[in-house]
């Protein structure tokens, strides 16, 4: 069995999130562990939102201009799936929509170019080849074709089933990155995803996850795709296959946690931006922390 998180440790966790984390951040702490709502939690996305629909401000941390990107408005979608929002919300329906808008060349570039526009992660630089390929962008395509599932679209049915159509084709035809491989994972969770195509995609998966996934200690203490940070709910057919890993990891990652009562990131901004990055690396343990616990609970590794 599976370590647990101390009783003392999930104290100083939780000091550390109340201290230092954003609205959202609290709201969605107190909507898992201290009776909060999920319009709370909704009402504080809200202002992360533009008149486009799109999400910005910095709502994946790495990226902090204000406009809308494909990959903020993911992070929403991840959030506004979390606190298991009502499909009628009106939230969601702008949000899909700017998602349809944003569908060029059968694929959703992750930013534009209006996005270098403010301090930024060097790997959130824009670059025209995401917004003109022919290949399948997995991510954050795979993903996006999960909400639209999940959420409803004006799309066409036609339009759907090509776009999926041609993310199991990608699957079958290249290896995956770790973060493509992330977006497969949250489409093959999506409820509404056909039961043939998540039976023909489970095997392909599971084999991309063996080869990306870190599975050994001594590979844990740099940035990579582990099994906790692919795996997020003990039903998933994930956590089985890494079964014995998994455990390991939980107990790894537990002692792991900082004198401040979080748990840090892997990565950096490599000297770009000192003073901006100061400001969201706390952002970004905040966020790790309560992944963390959230994922903890799940798994029931939190002591009582």
């Amino acid at each position: 069995m599976a370590s647990q998180l101390p009783r003392t440790a999930r104290k100083r966790a939780v000091s550390f999130i109340l201290d230092n984390g954003n609205n959202l951040q609290r709201m969605r702490y107190a909507f898992h562990f201290a009776g909060g709502n999920a319009d709370s939690v909704l009402h504080d996305l809200g202002h992360y939102q533009n008149q486009d629909g799109g999400f910005g401000h910095g709502l994946e941390q790495d990226l902090r201009t204000s406009n809308s990107s494909v990959i903020c408005t993911t992070v929403a979608l991840q959030i506004i799936n979390e606190v298991e929002t009502p499909q009628q919300h009106a939230l969601i329906a702008q949000t899909m929509n700017y998602l349809e808008l944003q569908l060029q060349h059968n694929n959703w570039p992750v930013i534009v170019e209006n996005c270098n526009d403010a301090p930024h992660a060097p790997w959130w630089q824009f670059d025209k080849r995401w917004a003109c390929t022919d290949k399948f962008l997995a991510n954050p395509g795979a993903e996006i074709i999960g909400y639209l599932l999940l959420y409803g679209t004006n799309l066409p049915n036609q339009a759907v089933n090509d776009l999926l159509r041609r993310a199991i084709e990608h699957l079958q035809q290249f290896d995956l990155e770790m973060h493509e491989l992330l977006s497969y994972y949250r489409l093959y969770h999506c409820k509404f995803l056909g039961e043939n195509y998540r039976q023909l995609m489970l095997p392909l998966l599971l084999e991309q996850a063996f080869q990306l996934v870190k599975v050994e200690v001594r590979d844990w203490e740099e940035y990579g795709l582990t099994p906790l940070g692919l795996v997020d709910r003990p039903d998933s057919a994930f956590s089985e296959f890494f079964g014995e890993s998994l455990e390991a990891n939980f107990a790894y990652q537990i002692s792991q946690q900082s004198e401040e009562g979080c748990w840090v990131p892997r990565w950096s901004w490599d000297g770009a931006y000192p003073a901006t990055w100061k400001v969201v690396e706390t952002e970004i343990k905040v966020e790790l922390t309560l992944k963390f616990l959230i994922q903890l609970r799940r798994f029931g590794l939190l002591d009582s």
